[in-house]
């Protein structure tokens, strides 16, 4: 029986910076240290979303239509940006290990990508996988202007789909429009928000000591 389409939001969540850091990194300890930080994201978006698998150095998730509402997938996003760069900052501060893996570390940061589309639930080589044209639209996404130009800068790239089914106002968030083409699937429109910039917010902020 052939699989029924579903729709829902589609999420990768992407270490920025990975692939120089694992060059300049002990191959002891890079992994492991990429690893934690990826449990770090994946335990602040789920849920609402579901994680489908890991790739490499990105966590690739989704959430089906109806399962929460646009202003929870957002804050699952922010929390997610937020306990990462609080981990990178532990790491940084807490550690005594003078290794590259730990020293270069916090020179990682994080990009999201979320798109709204269709999809179908099926298995390859006994896994659990998600195919669709919209799957590789999101994937794509990770080759894009947007993130090439972004170097180290933490942020959420939203396309058009996803900012009218959440629903969010482009303008009163202060997203970034832009574009993007893809080949075969076309240009798609996008808006990008900074999240380096609620970081510097949340750092900057005073806290209360209780004794």
């Amino acid at each position: 029986m052939a699989a029924s389409p579903e729709a829902g939001f589609l999420v990768i969540a992407d270490l920025t910076g990975y692939t120089a850091y694992l060059a300049g990194s002990e191959i002891e300890h890079a992994p492991a240290i990429a690893g934690d930080l990826l449990e770090t994201i994946v335990g602040r978006l789920e849920p609402p979303f579901r994680l489908t698998k890991v790739e490499g150095d990105a966590a690739f998730l989704h959430a089906e239509d109806g399962r929460a509402d646009g202003s929870l997938l957002l804050d699952a996003i922010e929390a997610a940006y937020i306990a990462f760069r609080r981990r990178l900052r532990s790491i940084d501060q807490a550690t005594s290990c003078d290794c590259n893996s730990c020293r270069l570390a916090p020179k990682l940061d994080l990009k999201v990508f979320l798109h709204h589309g269709a999809y179908i639930r099926g298995r390859i080589a006994g896994r659990d996988e998600l195919a669709g044209s919209d799957v590789i639209l999101v994937h794509r996404l990770l080759e894009g202007t947007t993130a090439a130009g972004a170097r180290a800068n933490g942020f959420v790239l939203f396309t058009e789909a996803a900012v009218e089914a959440l629903p969010l106002d482009p303008i009163a968030l202060g997203l970034m429009p832009g574009e993007e083409s893809i080949e075969h699937l076309g240009r798609v429109a996008t808006f990008t928000w900074d999240l380096e910039a609620r970081w510097q917010s949340e750092a900057a902020a005073r806290r209360l000591e209780i004794s």
